[in-house]
């Protein structure tokens, strides 16, 4: 199990020992320094070199916006504080979350899930011709689905959902990646936000393609491209097909 080191910057005593504990439910995550000094805490981290900082905003001879936009080499960055109106700001200079006080462990969570997933490496677009399977992050963990038993592929958002007999996985990326980095031989993009395996589809239309017991619209953006694709019939009444 990989481990965390953490640093924690606030000027309240008690705040810190919220986050303390907060921590201590995570047995990978470990608290390497705490300070109520903003100055002392900047140096520390620069010998420490935390994976995650806690960063309060409001503090003597420096703020946290300040001591962020000061940093060469950053750790991950958590905001938290008392202030909702420096959120923008925050996010600006590339915080992974904005937390406010008092903050419960339930987003204090939330915010360690986020942590989480950009350890777990991103899906590689580097898959080589022959390969059958892919890497993904889902439920914080990386999981490795055989590309034969994907039936389709769907955008939701900032997410990608891929559906397989049975189960799916929901994974932070565009479909515009997949569409990349799926084979073209054995997927097809039917629409904007699907990408259908070719070996599981069924039937189509011009406005409907069937998949493993599935319905999907075929985009009309998508329709020619995907038509032309499709083998025609060679009579006006049916078609015999063979797998040879």
């Amino acid at each position: 199990m990989a481990r965390f080191r953490c640093y924690i910057i606030d000027d309240e005593p008690l705040a810190l020992d919220v986050i303390v504990r907060h921590l201590a439910r995570f047995p990978n995550f470990e608290v390497c320094g705490r300070t109520t000094d903003a100055v002392e805490g900047l140096e520390q981290i620069k010998s420490l070199q935390p994976d995650l900082l806690f960063l309060d905003i409001e503090m003597p001879e420096i703020t946290g916006l300040e001591l962020i936009a000061s940093m060469q080499k950053k750790p991950e960055i958590i905001i938290t504080t008392a202030y909702r109106e420096y959120a923008v700001d925050g996010f600006d200079l590339g915080v992974l979350d904005y937390l406010v006080k008092p903050i419960p462990f339930p987003r204090f969570l939330q915010a360690i899930d986020k942590f989480l997933e950009k350890q777990l490496p991103e899906p590689s677009r580097e898959i080589p011709e022959k390969t059958n399977s892919l890497l993904i992050k889902a439920d914080r963990k990386t999981v490795k689905i055989d590309l034969e038993e994907i039936i389709y592929v769907e955008g939701v958002k900032d997410y990608v959902r891929i559906v397989l007999e049975g189960r799916h996985f929901l994974t932070k990326s565009s479909i515009g990646n997949f569409a990349d980095l799926l084979p073209k031989d054995q997927f097809i993009r039917v629409h904007k936000s699907f990408i259908v395996a070719r070996n599981k589809i069924a039937a189509w239309s011009a406005n409907e393609v069937e998949a493993g017991g599935f319905e999907i619209p075929v985009g009309r953006t998508y329709k020619e491209a995907f038509l032309a694709e499709m083998p025609p019939l060679t009579t006006d009444h049916w078609q015999l097909t063979t797998d040879n």
